[in-house]
């Protein structure tokens, strides 16, 4: 009786036990599965490092306090313009200097407005340093640094004449870079009601299945072509990337491989790329083979010692590059700093490219921000932006 009650609670043992490795290897599989849809992408989205993300974010922080200062004073945000803004690098450091102009209308004293925003700045409590380069009645100019990373430069003038109201709006571009892992998230973006457009990554899980969906919705796709950057191997592109020690035949064996990965291309922006793009002999290879296919070039605008952009216009490409990141930061405040930058370069320059990657706070920001973005401007197909 006894050994009957032990093989009794044996079995029962023996059955909890398989039950149990059987729901843990359950587990395992969905996650597995759940992976390869996800595929949460083995390197970094751009090349942004940890102390260049540092440093971007207390350039943000400076960006919002002259934002705020003009708004608090009743500066119209039209009469805040983005001038330019361009990557820079220093001692390992990536960044984007901003030039901004700031025009006053009468009859506000730009003496009080240029207080204004220096005490703005000079109370975030980080080290930021303000030199006056110009100070007259009608303009002053402070240039601005972050430790010795020169950040901005901020002209304040007073606006004396009228400026012809603009008959149409202002157009931008929106890219999303690096789809091809999270097909869910990409089907999002593509469904969205906007006409943004994706680039591709080859070799990714869903790159062919993300390409046919953007098709079926009339979203424009390009290939987010994987380059060299200039901490290579250790910030890794993924497969099928171009390296600047390839000759010209590999170069082209590769582009073309990665371009027969992502069906219904229209154009190309590169993938990291801060080396490879300061090469004018490798550009000119890829640059001519995309000439031959009919096929726009983006330039990302990876490095500020890109050479991409000036190649493809030499050679009659139609041709654009990137005019901002939009969410390097996913803060709610960094994301309204980049789309305001966005659609104020737009309206000084007519056109505008920002550049987003796949994540859960720039679809919903997208989406919440979406009736300020249609008011400000028209967003376009990139296509439409290409010289």
């Amino acid at each position: 009786m006894v050994r009957s009650k032990n093989r009794r609670k044996k079995g029962v043992s023996l059955t909890l036990v398989g039950l149990g490795l059987t729901a843990i290897m359950c587990i395992v599989l969905i996650s597995y599965l759940s992976g390869l849809d996800r595929g949460g992408p083995p390197f970094p989205f751009e090349e942004i490092y940890a102390r260049s993300r540092q440093l971007s974010g207390y350039i943000c922080l400076i960006d919002k306090a002259i934002s705020d200062g003009f708004y608090e004073i009743g500066v119209p945000q039209e009469k805040i313009i983005f001038l330019s803004v361009l990557p820079r690098h220093k001692g390992g450091y990536n960044w984007d200097f901003n030039s901004i102009e700031a025009r006053i209308p009468q009859p506000h004293s730009i003496f009080q407005i240029g207080r204004e925003i220096r005490n703005r700045i000079s109370s975030l409590g980080i080290p930021v340093q303000i030199k006056t380069d110009k100070k007259s009645g009608n303009e002053i100019i402070y240039n601005i640094y972050y430790r010795d990373f020169y950040t901005h430069k901020l002209r304040i003038i007073l606006d004396t004449c009228e400026h012809p109201h603009r008959l149409t709006y202002p157009k931008i571009g929106i890219i999303i870079d690096d789809l091809g892992y999270d097909s869910s998230l990409a089907k999002a973006f593509i469904e969205f009601d906007l006409p943004l457009t994706f680039s591709v990554l080859p070799f990714a899980p869903s790159a062919r299945s993300i390409a046919r969906k953007a098709r079926k919705e009339g979203r424009e796709t390009m290939l987010h072509l994987p380059m060299e950057p200039i901490n290579y191997p250790a910030i890794n592109p993924g497969d099928g990337v171009l390296l600047v020690s390839m000759d010209k035949e590999m170069i082209l064996e590769i582009l073309n491989r990665d371009l027969s990965q992502v069906p219904f291309v229209a154009g190309v922006n590169n993938h990291m790329g801060s080396r490879f793009t300061e090469n004018e002999e490798k550009m000119a290879v890829v640059l001519g083979a995309l000439k031959t296919r009919d096929l726009y070039f983006i330039d990302s605008r990876t490095s500020g010692n890109s050479v991409a952009f000036e190649a493809a216009k030499e050679m009659a490409l139609r041709t654009a590059c990137r005019d901002i990141f939009l969410d390097n930061d996913l803060s709610d405040d960094a994301l309204k700093v980049q789309v305001e930058r966005l659609l104020s370069l737009a309206r000084h320059k007519g056109r505008a490219i920002g550049i987003g990657h796949p994540h859960e706070e720039t679809l919903m920001f997208l989406k919440k921000y979406q009736s300020t973005i249609n008011n400000e401007a028209e967003v376009v197909p990139v296509s439409n932006l290409v010289n």
